[in-house]
């Protein structure tokens, strides 16, 4: 549970937040996703997670609800990114997309949903954070969950 706004986990928790509860199954990093190439010099980290709605309704789900951090030796604080799903330029193959959590998504309550979150990291990288921060309809902020991710290389 959140203390102080924020809950740290691993792989294999559940997280519980105000809408959800989230839970990272596996990550690894590979150069290649079913013919989707990321930019030179990143490999792909994909995360695999299973999201419960734990909310009284339905709820709209989207890609960019999540997002990777990762060090950056060229600035100070830890960089982020969206799932390559949530790019608008990008070719993404017809068959990574019958793996991959589209783009948004309705969960009914108290349905679920397990799919790939695909992200383009800093090739050679197998440490990350999978984070997630409440937001809410008067555009306040609540908890933010992150969860320490140790990817494999495949």
């Amino acid at each position: 549970l959140p203390k102080e706004g924020y809950a740290q986990g691993a792989a294999g928790d559940t997280m519980r937040t105000y809408f959800f509860d989230f839970t990272l199954n596996e990550a690894y990093t590979c150069s290649r996703y079913e013919g989707y190439i990321p930019t030179p010099g990143y490999d792909l980290l994909a995360a695999e997670v299973t999201v419960k709605n734990t909310f009284q309704e339905g709820i709209t789900m989207f890609d960019w609800d999540f997002v990777v951090l990762f060090d950056d030796d060229t600035q100070e604080e830890d960089v982020y990114d969206y799932p390559i799903t949530s790019y608008e330029d990008v070719e993404i193959p017809q068959t990574a997309l019958q793996t991959l959590l589209p783009s948004e998504f309705s969960l009914d309550a108290g349905g679920s949903r397990t799919g790939l979150l695909l992200f383009e990291v800093p090739a050679g990288d197998t440490s990350f954070i999978l984070s997630y921060t409440e937001f809410f309809e008067d555009e306040s902020t609540g908890d933010t969950f992150d969860v320490d991710v140790t990817a494999v290389r495949k």
